[in-house]
């Protein structure tokens, strides 16, 4: 019995289920939830999604996203189901799960798989690529609420169809939520086309600050809590940022620092598909994909970026030392 049969078929035996995905969530761990939440819902079951985080501003035009709830998770379930992640990332649970049956589905190959239900599928393009999978298995229509998120998921982790985890199934599965209701150009403004001014005014202002290696192959951008203040945003209009970064001719790996505290940072990793970024993320304590990954330091912003740079240099097998480390990096 395959992975996804097995976990239909606890799922068909469950009467109330709660879903839940990573800390601030994208739009593949969104996409991934809703669609899954609708289809459970046309089974005739009780659904609950919960998340640390409310859901970023960009994705509030997904069917569904205003059932999301945030804060402390109250009550039992049947099953829990953690979407996106591996469970201790949700960031909403300790030592006890409030469900007897534990679910996981991911396609981060850095997830430890701890709950025995674990389907982790690296190859996926996004975690709604599975969900897509495991709608199918349960027999599940595909509404035009299903399509949107579903739609979304693979869209937002692709990176529109651009990156290399692109593959002739996520392309299929797009196709098939298009003929289902999505539509193409209403994620693609809502997602792309959509930014706040605030957001933008911050994008300017990350740019103008961005650094890179004397070789040029890694470039890094800082988002400190005193640009925060300046232009009244979050950290979730710093969605994509370090996809600019990325987009710099030359640069293999791009980083994006963002302070969560008074010695700490959020990285995020970006790489072309030349240099596997879970490496570094995972010494740094942190995990992702080959492609997109991240971790969180503490130290100073000079330490942190010492620490990132070391650790991606050895991922690319270049010994050499770079004066570039040597920062006095401006605030």
């Amino acid at each position: 019995m395959s992975i996804q049969t097995k976990i239909a078929s606890v799922l068909q035996e469950c009467r109330s289920i709660l879903l839940s995905v990573h800390k601030s969530p994208d739009g593949d761990a969104l996409g991934a939830q809703l669609a899954l939440l609708f289809a459970l819902e046309a089974l005739g079951k009780e659904v609950t999604a919960w998340n640390l985080d409310p859901v970023p501003e960009v994705y509030q035009f997904l069917p569904g996203s205003d059932r999301i709830r945030t804060g402390p998770v109250e009550g039992r379930y049947d099953a829990l189901i953690v979407l996106d992640a591996d469970p201790p990332r949700t960031g909403l649970f300790g030592a006890e799960y409030p469900a007897s049956r534990l679910i996981n589905i991911d396609h981060h190959i850095t997830n430890p798989r701890a709950w025995e239900l674990t389907w982790l599928d690296p190859s996926a393009s996004a975690t709604g690529e599975m969900v897509y999978d495991l709608v199918c298995v349960l027999g599940v229509p595909i509404s035009r609420q299903i399509a949107i998120n579903i739609y979304t998921s693979i869209f937002t982790d692709t990176g529109s169809f651009r990156y290399s985890s692109t593959s002739p199934k996520s392309m299929r599965i797009a196709a098939d939520m298009i003929e289902a209701g999505a539509e193409p150009w209403q994620v693609t403004e809502q997602v792309y086309e959509s930014f706040a001014y605030r957001r933008l005014k911050l994008l300017g202002s990350v740019l103008s600050e961005m650094e890179r290696t004397e070789d040029g192959c890694i470039a890094w951008v800082v988002v400190t809590e005193e640009l925060f203040r300046r232009y009244g945003a979050t950290a979730e209009d710093t969605e994509n940022f370090v996809n600019f970064v990325r987009s710099v001719r030359g640069v293999e790996v791009a980083v994006l620092f963002r302070q969560i505290g008074e010695n700490e940072y959020k990285v995020s990793l970006r790489s072309k598909g030349r240099v596997d970024v879970t490496r570094p993320a995972t010494a740094l304590g942190g995990g992702g994909h080959k492609n997109a990954a991240g971790c969180t330091i503490s130290g100073s912003l000079e330490q942190a970026i010492g620490r990132v740079i070391s650790e991606i240099r050895k991922s690319t097998n270049s010994p050499r030392e770079d004066r570039s480390l040597e920062y006095g990096r401006r605030s």
